[in-house]
């Protein structure tokens, strides 16, 4: 077996978002990158740079904060959000976008990071519910 071909970080995962308060499907799907991929990891490094480059300031919790929102917005490859809209309108899925919505709904960034985090979503047998 050829261990090098276990993971796939660029691999897409099809996230079928769920309630926060049923846990069932509500219908929206998103799919996800893995933290590991190549377009999450340039934000990290993006941040990392800044922090580097300006030593002279601290990091602090809502940079840290920034960084993880960022980091999952970056994750988010498409969406479609089925019946459902955001805010009147069906969001366009775009870095902006992906992160404002999870900024403001804690229980979609958790969702959709605890995905982007989870290795075994990246995997050939990640046709699992």
């Amino acid at each position: 077996m050829d261990i090098s071909k276990l993971v796939n970080s660029e691999q897409l995962y099809e996230l079928k978002l769920t309630g926060p308060d049923t846990d069932e499907p509500i219908g929206i799907r998103f799919m996800i990158r893995s933290t590991e991929s190549d377009a999450v990891k340039r934000i990290a490094r993006q941040h990392s740079d800044k922090f580097l480059a300006s030593r002279k300031k601290k990091l602090t919790a809502s940079k840290v904060e920034a960084e993880y929102l960022d980091r999952a917005a970056a994750a988010i490859a498409s969406w479609d959000w089925g019946d459902h809209d955001w805010k009147g309108e069906k969001p366009e899925c775009n870095f902006e976008k992906a992160r404002e919505v999870l900024e403001e709904a804690g229980w979609i960034y958790d969702q959709v990071a605890s995905a982007a985090e989870d290795r075994a979503n990246f995997t050939k047998s990640s046709a699992r519910p």
